[in-house]
Order: structure tokens, then sequence, then C-alpha cells
């Protein structure tokens, strides 16, 4: 079974980067592999964004502000609008299962699909062909939802939320374009380098299969310990060849990497987490957004970031708040030091009934430079009915569950 406190070395003079593993059927830890190094871990993700049409569309909270705002704002009812942002849009399709009786066990009896619409744009609404009192609202969005093709299905009930786990935004009669086909995006393969074979890997390279192991794919930092891992990665090696790193080393060739790939503009984030959690504050100010986001993704994954502070009073230091991402940072390393996480429900302020979680011990937090988040953060806002700034809506959650702020 695979332990998240393990430190993974090897004897090498090289610095083991990956380590590919898996578990048998009853939860023995396999080691595939060691290596050194990834080619193609880092990899741009195509954009692709379809046209949706919401119809007989019932909106409520924010969603309905976007659409009055836009039909308000067309030069003749029912006319073409400007393209408006839309924050977060999640859809739920609940449906009866088909051939599922009377008697059916209710658990067995319907089926739900999950779809999320990513950086929503409404680019026109008019009132709806199905009818008069609703509206039929078209976005632009990139479509993220089930991996395998299905069908649309009938007399389903789709439900509009404030992206996932968030509260609802109303109901429509289906959305026209939802369940197209589309392609799973291509990505390149992948060049494990400098690998250290375990004897299931090869047994494999000896008789190759057409079938590949499941594995998950570790990234460790210089002392052995894992960073992130990716899970349910079919290992199906199509070529290895003596390493170009030399010694009794070989170069893989995997037919299918991980799917959901880091862009290499995080990358300098990867190779400062490489080197240990951080031991200063402030580090992740460097980055860009997108480079901030993924350092938060870091400190989320370490086993021991949550761990809070003694201090009755810790301090945020608020200089480079200046997205939400940064605020993540600021607020983790302010909670549990250099490299720290919060470990928060943020769905909360989307409507997420949980209502937060307490910290263990309620302290009070003082917040320095305050005003930089505040302008910063004054167009965001995520709360369902589309009012409230994110700087204040994080100001009453920290409230809700004990956390005494004072604004610096």
């Amino acid at each position: 079974m695979l332990d998240e406190d393990a430190v993974w070395a090897w004897e090498r003079e090289l610095p083991l980067k990956y380590v590919l593993c898996g578990e048998e059927w009853d939860g023995e830890l396999i080691v595939f592999a060691r290596c050194a190094d990834a080619d193609g871990m880092f990899v741009d993700p195509a954009p692709r964004r379809d046209r949706l049409t919401l119809m007989g569309c019932a909106p409520t909270g924010r969603l309905l502000k976007a659409v009055e705002r836009a039909r308000h704002g067309a030069v003749e009812p029912g006319g073409p609008v400007g393209p408006a942002g839309l924050g977060q849009l999640a859809v739920i399709v609940d449906f009866a299962v088909a051939g599922a009786g009377p008697e059916a066990d209710p658990s067995h009896a319907y089926d739900t699909h999950h779809w999320e619409l990513v950086d929503p744009v409404l680019l026109d609404c008019r009132p709806s062909a199905l009818d008069a009192a609703l509206v039929d609202v078209t976005v632009e969005a990139e479509v993220d939802g089930p991996v395998w093709h299905h069908a649309e299905p009938e007399d389903a009930h789709w439900l509009l939320f404030n992206g996932a786990g968030g509260a609802g935004l109303g109901e429509c009669r289906r959305i026209e374009g939802l369940y197209a086909g589309r392609p799973l995006p291509s990505l390149p393969p992948m060049r494990l380098i400098g690998c250290e074979p375990g004897e299931r890997l090869l047994r494999r390279l000896v008789r190759p299969r057409a079938d590949g192991d499941w594995v998950t794919l570790l990234a460790v930092d210089r002392s052995g310990r894992v960073m992130r891992s990716q899970e349910h990665m079919s290992l199906q090696v199509v070529a290895s060849r003596p390493s170009v790193l030399g010694g009794a080393l070989v170069d893989l060739w995997l037919s299918e990497g991980p799917r959901d790939r880091p862009a290499p503009a995080v990358r300098p984030v990867w190779d400062a987490w490489f080197e240990g959690p951080p031991a200063e504050r402030g580090t992740w100010a460097v980055f860009p957004p997108e480079g901030r986001a993924e350092w938060a993704a870091f400190a989320a994954a370490r086993r021991d970031a949550g761990r809070p502070l003694p201090d009755p009073v810790r301090h945020l230091d608020g200089r480079h708040v200046t997205d939400v991402s940064a605020l993540e940072c600021a607020l983790g390393e302010a909670v549990a030091g250099p490299g720290g996480h919060y470990h928060q429900c943020w769905v909360t302020l989307r409507g997420c009934p949980c209502g937060g979680e307490r910290p263990p011990t309620p302290f009070t937090l003082v917040w320095h430079d305050a005003g930089v988040a505040r302008r910063a953060l004054a167009p965001v806002s995520v709360d369902t009915a589309g009012e409230t700034p994110y700087f204040e809506d994080v100001l009453r959650l920290l409230a809700r569950v004990g956390i005494t702020v004072e604004l610096r």
C-alpha cells in the first residue's frame, strides 16, 4: 500500500524526480520504475470552447442579473448583446435510468451527469421558443464533463449552479450542444528519462502486452518526499532504449502520460518545490497568477501543510495579494508558516451549505496592507447573488468560523 509519508531514494548520483508505482489487488505496493526526469510532463492545453444554448431557462441570482443586464443592454428586445463573463457555472442533469422498473432500488433507478462550464461568457439571450416566460441563453465556454460519450437523456431535470458545489442558479429545459460528441484532447506522448525498472516492468519489457497496468506517477522533491501525484495512468510502453544518461538506466516512451499535465509556464514553481518546501515567507509572490495557483496546489498537497502555528496572533503580509490565488498563498502561510495551506472550504463563498471549517483553536489574523487586496479584488464576485466583492465575502467567512480579523 502506498505510504504518502514514504521517502523515496535510489543508489545513484543523479537526483530522483519521478516514481511509477501501483497496487496489487491485496494492496501490496508495486514499484514499476524510478526515474531521473521526464520529457512531455509540461504541456500547453489546447484551447477548446463550445457554444451552448440554455433552452427554456429560468435563471436566478447572479445568472438572472447577468441575463437582465444583457437584455437591457441589447439594441432591441431579443437582439444581440455584447459578451459578458458569467463567473463560474455548473450543470447537473438528473434522469431516470432506462429499463429501471417501479420495483428497482431507488439508488439505482436514477443517474446524474455533472458538467462544468469553464470561463463561461454570455453571448445572447432572448425569449424562449419553448415558453415566452422563459429565456434561451447562449453562452460560450470550455466544457468539462463525463469523459465517455453519452447520449442526451430524455425527461431529464437540468439544474444550474454557481460552480461545482455552489448554490443553485436556476434550471432549464435542456442545453443544446452539451452532449455533442467531443474528442478527448490530444496530448503528446511522454518519455521517462533515466529509469531504473522494477521487476514487474522488466517482465513487461521482455514480453510486451497490449494492455497496460494502471499506475500512479509520483513527483518527488530532492529529499525524496512526494510533492504531487497523478493517479490512474495507463502504463503502455511503446519503446525503450538505453538512457541518454548512461549507466544501466533506460529511457521509456509511453503512449499516454497523465491526462492533466501542468503548463510550461508553471515549471519554475515545480523547480522551486523540488528543492523542498520553502523556508521563507512570500516566495510565491514572484510568480504570475497561474504560478501562484500552482504554488497553492503544492501547498495543499503537503501532508503537514495545514498544521497551524501555535501563536494566538497570526500575521498576513498583504503587499502582494492582487489575485485570488495570491490570497490563498498568503493566508496559508499566515496560518501554517512558509509553504503552508489553510484548509478551508472556499466553495462556501459560492453557496456551499457547509458553513466553513472552524480552526481547532480560534486566533486573531492581523491583515497588513489589506487595502491592496480590497482594491485588486473589487471586480471579483463569486457569491450566488453576484453582489458582494470577493474580499468582503472572505472577511465574512473568516468571522463566521471564529477568526478575528484586524485590517491594517
